[in-house]
């Protein structure tokens, strides 16, 4: 039992490595791209990238399915089977295909309602039209799901650092050349694409190794048995993801209806911060993810429960350390990184890093209630949390201001962990309450 134990967790810290290595070359180089080009342009026009990638994020997410669950939920049932295995990629992927073609065209109808909406000049309309082309190549659900559960996660790692490095050198291109704005948009679009094409290349080569690199043919045929119970899945755990998106990714569009432009590039700071932070935390919940989904298949339930209470013991003590010494360091960073300018927000990016630390605290929570079943009921509390995110910034944002967006965060990621843990509580018992003795 402790050899098996001992494995678990060499699996988990050989992939988070390996990923956290790649997130970590990939972030530093991200970051460097939005630090240089915050000093050579303005808040607003900072702003502005950020009101673009959360526009096309937010459609993307919304319409093209998140189909790596649906593989990683169904791989380890079926994986002694080849010609089910085929037919599972056949499925996801004609699913990554149809669903991006309707994101991207769904995007771009949608767009000038947006803009009017939010008032910004002709300009930046054609460059979000620009960038929405980046969707057509969102092919890589299948790819992603696929080299997760086979732990090939050094091919996400080439994908990562081929991408970082040519976002760098054509965005410092864009500047070196003092070409205009939209330039840096498309120097975007090149990057993401490049991450989209090598990772599919990877694929492929894999699928080729395994002897499965034919799944589209003709001749293999779609799971009929299981096709409605695995449709339900990935449109439930999509939709999932799609209302987190109103979070998580279409918060930049939510600020700058509400708050102006201003505040948008003052939150897209926030976001680069918060999301450098989150993307070198990623790996450990992409990991956890393929063993939950094992450990559910072979009905292994109190392993699972006993893994999950010591991840959130571990995750409380390490993040509560984090978050002090980063209290220590915020206006240092700050300053270092972007400028004085941005001293003023402070307060916000603090209470920005603490919601998403109480949120990494508890990520092992999220694929167990997925995997377990509870897809259908945890769909219904995002839409009800994420309308509450946004009722109370509608309601309050007069009178509490732009610290309403973090308190309307706080809630939502609190009351989301505290209704999975009640759902996966039916099943793992990781809450005891002790019967009272009536003698």
């Amino acid at each position: 039992m402790n050899g098996e134990k001992f494995k678990i967790y060499r699996k988990i810290l050989a992939g988070s490595g390996i990923l956290f290595s790649s997130n970590a070359i990939a972030s530093f180089l991200g970051f460097i791209v939005l630090v240089v080009i915050a000093k050579k342009i303005s808040i607003e026009e900072f702003g502005v990238i950020g009101i673009i990638q959360s526009y096309t994020l937010t459609v993307g997410t919304l319409l093209n399915f998140q189909t790596w669950q649906t593989i990683i939920k169904y791989y380890p049932r079926i994986k002694n089977n080849s010609e089910l295995v085929q037919s599972l990629l056949k499925y996801s992927f004609r699913l990554d295909f149809i669903t991006a073609i309707i994101a991207f065209v769904f995007g771009i109808g949608l767009l000038e309602l947006v803009y009017q909406t939010i008032n910004l000049p002709e300009i930046y309309k054609h460059c979000a039209q620009i960038h929405l082309l980046s969707i057509l190549t969102k092919l890589n659900g299948t790819a992603t799901g696929y080299l997760r559960v086979l732990d090939k996660y050094h091919l996400f790692f080439k994908s990562q650092v081929i991408a970082g490095f040519v976002k760098l050198s054509l965005v410092m291109l864009v500047l070196w050349m003092n070409l205009e704005f939209v330039y840096i948009i498309v120097a975007f679009v090149f990057a993401e694409v490049t991450y989209d094409i090598v990772l599919n290349i990877s694929f492929y080569n894999v699928l080729k190794e395994d002897s499965l690199h034919r799944f589209l043919n003709k001749k293999i045929s779609l799971i009929k048995e299981k096709y409605k119970d695995i449709f339900d899945f990935s449109l439930y755990t999509n939709f999932i993801s799609s209302f987190d998106t109103i979070i998580f990714q279409a918060d930049v569009l939510i600020v700058s209806g509400f708050f102006g432009v201003s505040y948008a590039g003052c939150f897209k700071m926030i976001k680069v911060i918060v999301g450098l932070i989150n993307r070198l935390s990623g790996p450990l919940s992409i990991t956890i993810s393929p063993i939950v989904s094992e450990f559910i298949a072979e009905n292994k339930l109190k392993e699972l429960r006993s893994n999950l209470l010591k991840s959130f013991l571990f995750l409380s003590i390490l993040l509560g350390m984090g978050f002090g010494v980063f209290l220590l360091l915020d206006e240092l960073i700050v300053e270092l990184v972007f400028s004085k300018e941005y001293l003023q927000y402070i307060y916000y990016l603090d209470f920005a890093i603490f919601n998403l630390f109480v949120g990494i605290v508890f990520m092992g929570i999220h694929p167990v209630t997925n995997f377990l079943g509870y897809h259908r009921q945890v769909l219904y509390i995002i839409i009800v949390l994420s309308l509450l995110y946004l009722s109370l910034i509608y309601l309050f944002s007069s009178s509490v201001g732009f610290e309403i967006v973090f308190i309307a965060q706080l809630v939502q990621i609190s009351m989301v962990i505290l209704s999975k843990l009640y759902l996966s509580n039916k099943k793992l018992d990781l809450i005891t309450i002790p019967k009272l003795s009536t003698s």
